[in-house]
């Protein structure tokens, strides 16, 4: 435990992973084993250092907050930085201020525990606090994944028919190895699956874990209330024609395999889960 980070459940997804922690003026960085000496070449622990490479470094402005991408020194790979910005009700007042660093730290040693566990996710990388005032600010960074598109730019390109199911057939694998770990996402949407195309296959992986965690086994209730969480989120943002049903049954096929038992208990949850997604058409709409 991190003194002043937190005290709020502060606990690995498993096993405990193999953090360090780097020390500057008002700045704590926790860092995966090995990354040390690069993450100290940066500067991180600098006053203003991280604000400079997330205010002149590319990234993405897709979420709430915009990410940035910067090379580790002598390492040959890239690391994505985001900053962590509230979310839900009180996010437009809170916007980054955080009591803690319980929540950012949680989200890193998951990811470590879960990437160590061959789990289809990001490597880990940081997470960088800075005390301001009474209140943290927070960045969380995974090693990035060259060559990804997420879910939603891959769909908003008009893949092929092959392309599309191909892709769909990844990600019903990557879901089922997460829940088979006894991962509940939390937030599984179709931005927070990345996908990178291998010739005639495809991988995918899961990131921003920040309201993940690990509940295993998970019932099966559990599993198809994240599935149509993903499927939601392709109607939300307008994209379920786009998969179309030729993918959403390479994805199903994909994600159940062989297991007819398991096939048979996630769609006895079907017509709850139906209704579930016309309230939220409902809410939808109404904006």
């Amino acid at each position: 435990m991190i003194a002043g980070a937190g005290e709020e459940g502060h606990r690995p997804a498993a096993s405990a992973p193999a953090l360090r922690e780097l020390r500057g003026q008002g700045i704590v960085v926790v860092v995966e084993e090995g990354l040390e000496e690069v993450i100290q070449s940066l500067g991180l622990t600098e006053p203003g250092r991280l604000e400079t490479l997330l205010e002149r470094r590319p990234g993405s402005d897709q979420g709430r907050a915009r990410t940035a991408i910067v090379p580790l020194p002598g390492d040959g790979r890239r690391l994505h930085l985001r900053p962590v910005v509230r979310g839900g009700l009180l996010g437009p007042w809170l916007g980054a201020r955080l009591t803690s660093l319980a929540g950012p730290l949680r989200e890193l040693e998951t990811t470590a525990s879960l990437y160590a566990a061959g789990a289809p996710v990001a490597a880990p990388g940081l997470v960088a606090g800075q005390r301001v005032g009474l209140h943290w600010e927070a960045t969380v960074a995974t090693i990035h994944e060259e060559g990804a598109l997420d879910g939603a730019s891959f769909l908003a390109g008009g893949p092929s028919g092959e392309r599309l199911v191909t892709a769909a057939r990844a990600a019903g694998r990557s879901v089922r190895r997460l829940h088979d770990l006894g991962v509940v996402h939390g937030d599984l949407h179709v931005a927070n699956l990345l996908l990178r195309e291998l010739g005639d296959d495809a991988e995918v992986i899961a990131i921003d874990l920040a309201g993940a965690s690990v509940q295993p086994p998970l019932t099966t209730a559990t599993r198809m209330r994240e599935l149509m969480r993903l499927q939601r989120s392709l109607c939300k943002r307008g994209l379920e024609a786009r998969v179309g049903a030729r993918g959403e049954a390479a994805f199903f096929g994909a994600y159940v395999g062989r297991d007819r038992a398991l096939r048979r208990a996630l769609l006895s949850h079907r017509a709850w889960e139906a209704l579930r997604t016309r309230v939220h058409r409902l809410s939808w709409r109404s904006r």
